[in-house]
This record gives structure tokens, C-alpha cells and sequence, in this order.
């Protein structure tokens, strides 16, 4: 069957199938919206906290370091475990260091004289060295609490948001190798679910007493590899999954 619209002939197929399409962009475009309005939300939610500094008397006695825990945004076709399209960036240090070598971890590191005393400073410094992600692309969100590292480093948490979101999937980034071994992105409603964790145990650290160790075991579809997110990483990404999705 054949239909004449406007002096041309179109196979009835084919106007179906353009339907079709129109109806599927009409579907993905709302699709967008809600991802949008989500990820707006759960954005709102962690600038709510604020940008101040968040610390205890004695972190001013300490050596200073931060950490970035960059935000990013995928489709959310490729979701498996998440409701949320919002991913969480993680690097994991090369075996061969002698400092918390093979763990994983946020891009960061101590805070230098060039840095003029400024966390935020810091965390995108590192970042960039470490990743090659470029500061501009970062929107600052919050200051998450300071921590007392066991090595008696007072580490500020920073949470930024990453746009465009391609500047921070791990197949983009520029690894430093002698800083970096993988990088790796994880859904951050993942760290939400105590169903996710592999174990919590209550140890004792710092000066102030205790401290929950939860150890997460997260299997990189990307990549095959299973990797184990656990100490101030754990503690640090667990606070700040809270506090996005109010739980």
C-alpha cells in the first residue's frame, strides 16, 4: 500500500516507522527531563551542606591534605544496579608504591605551599595530576567533614560535579602511571545499599575513638576486574551517598 502526502510516495512502512521514531524521542526526551530533575535534586541535596570548613579543634594542629570525589553523570541505559544515573570516579594506586600500594582510592593528596592553604586548591590539583582532569570542569558542590588520616593527615573531602560528564569516564582520562594504576566509576546510590557491602566492623583510629570500617567488593563490568573499596575511601563515599539521596 502506497500514500501520497504533499506530491510524494511514502510506503505505508515507512510511516510507521516514522512514528515510530518520533514517539521514541518523545519517550527519551522525557526520559531526559527526569534524569535531569534527579540529578538536580541529589545535587541540592549535597550543596545544602555547605562549603565550610567542617572540623574539630585539634585537625588545625595537623598536616593537610584533600581528595576529590568527582560526580558524573552517564546514561541511564547503561544502569544495572541503580535507579540514579549519577557515578562516583575512583583511582586505584599502582601496586609498586610503597604507600598504600593497590588500593583504591579519590584522586588527591598532601596540600602544597602553592596551594595558599586553599582544600579546594588542593583537590583539583591533584586531580589533574593525577587524571589529567581539567579544574575548569569541575563544579564544586561541598565540603564533606574533615578526617583524621592514621597517618595524622587532616583530609578534606570535596565533591564536585563534573561537566561535560565524558571528561571524567575513565576511558577518557589521562592516567599518571606512576600515581595511578585504574580508574573505575561506580554509582553512587551503590553505596546506599547494605546489601553492597561485603562487611562493617568497628576499629578504633585517631584521637577520638572509633570509627566504622565498611569494605565494599564492586565488580567492574567495564573492565572484569573486581575492586575493593574499603577504609577512609569507604567511610568518605558511604557519608557523602547518604546525604545525596537523604538516607
Amino acid at each position: 500500500m502506497i500514500l501520497s502526502t504533499h506530491g510524494f510516495a511514502l510506503p505505508f512502512l515507512a510511516i510507521i516507522l516514522m512514528s515510530s521514531s518520533i514517539n521514541s524521542l518523545a519517550t527519551n526526551n522525557k526520559m531526559a527531563t527526569r534524569t535531569n530533575e534527579h540529578t538536580n535534586s541529589v545535587l541540592a541535596n549535597l550543596s545544602s551542606h555547605g562549603m565550610e570548613k567542617k572540623e574539630l579543634p585539634h585537625h588545625n594542629e595537623l598536616r593537610r591534605a584533600s581528595v576529590l570525589v568527582p560526580l558524573f553523570e552517564r546514561p541511564i541505559q547503561q544502569q544495572e544496579q541503580s535507579s540514579s544515573n549519577l557515578h562516583v570516579l575512583f583511582t586505584q594506586r599502582p601496586q609498586k608504591m610503597k604507600s598504600h600500594g593497590g588500593e583504591v582510592c579519590f584522586p588527591g593528596g598532601k596540600q602544597d605551599a602553592e596551594d595558599n592553604g586553599c582544600d579546594v586548591t588542593t583537590a583539583l590539583r591533584e586531580a589533574q595530576e593525577e587524571v589529567g582532569l581539567n579544574p575548569d570542569l569541575v563544579q564544586q558542590i561541598t565540603r564533606m567533614e574533615a578526617i583524621e588520616s592514621k597517618h595524622s593527615l587532616c583530609v578534606t573531602p570535596i565533591v564536585g560535579f563534573i561537566q561535560p560528564p565524558s571528561a571524567a569516564e575513565p576511558s577518557q582520562l589521562t592516567l599518571n602511571e606512576h600515581e595511578v594504576e585504574a580508574a573505575f566509576a561506580v554509582p553512587l546510590e551503590y553505596f546506599t545499599m547494605d546489601e553492597n557491602l561485603a562487611s562493617i566492623q568497628k576499629i578504633k583510629y585517631g584521637a577520638n575513638g572509633e570509627f566504622l570500617m565498611r569494605t565494599y567488593l564492586f565488580d567492574d563490568p567495564e573492565s572484569g576486574r573486581q575492586f575493593r573499596i574499603w577504609g577512609l575511601t569507604a567511610h568518605v563515599v558511604h557519608e557523602v551517598a547518604q546525604l545525596a539521596f537523604s538516607r
